[in-house]
C-alpha cells in the first residue's frame, strides 16, 4: 500500500520503509531483515578491528582477542537480539519455511565466529570450525 507524504507547515516528510529506534532498525514489516544485515556488518566490521591488532610474530595475545571478542564484538552483533532475531523467526509460513530467517542468520554469525576463534587460536583457514571452537574455548 502505497502511503502519501505528510505536510506539516509547508514542509513535506517523505514516508520511510524503515527507522532506527533505540539502536535497532525497524521496517516497516517488522522482519528485521535490514538489521540483521546491519548486525552482521557491524560484527565483521569489529572483528576486522581486532584482526588488525593480531599478527603472527607480534601483536595481541590470543586471550586477551577472546576477552576482546567477548566483551566487545558480540554484544555489539547482538544488541537487542531478543526482540529483533524472534522477528527473523516468527515470519515463516508453514513448517518447511518455519525460522528460515533465524537459521541464515546464525550461519552468517557463524563466520563472523569462525574469523574471530582463527584469530583467537592463531589456526589456519583450513582447520575444522568445531576444533577452532573448542580451543578457543567459545560455545559454537
Amino acid at each position: 500500500v502505497p502511503r502519501p507524504p505528510i505536510s506539516i507547515r509547508n514542509h513535506i516528510i517523505q514516508p520511510s520503509r524503515s527507522h532506527k529506534f533505540l539502536g535497532v532498525i525497524v521496517d516497516d514489516e517488522l522482519t528485521f531483515k535490514e538489521h540483521a544485515t546491519y548486525a552482521l556488518a557491524k560484527g565483521t566490521r569489529y572483528t576486522m578491528a581486532c584482526q588488525r591488532m593480531t599478527r603472527a610474530t607480534k601483536g595481541v595475545h590470543g586471550r586477551l582477542l577472546k576477552k576482546l571478542y567477548e566483551g566487545v564484538v558480540i554484544p555489539k552483533m547482538l544488541y537487542a537480539a531478543d526482540i529483533w532475531c524472534s522477528g527473523l523467526v516468527a515470519k515463516g509460513r508453514g513448517k518447511k519455511n518455519a525460522g528460515r530467517g533465524a537459521r541464515g542468520f546464525a550461519s552468517k554469525m557463524a563466520r563472523v565466529q569462525r574469523m574471530a576463534t582463527t584469530m583467537i587460536t592463531g589456526g589456519m583457514r583450513t582447520s575444522a570450525t568445531d576444533l577452532l571452537d573448542a580451543h578457543a574455548d567459545i560455545l559454537p
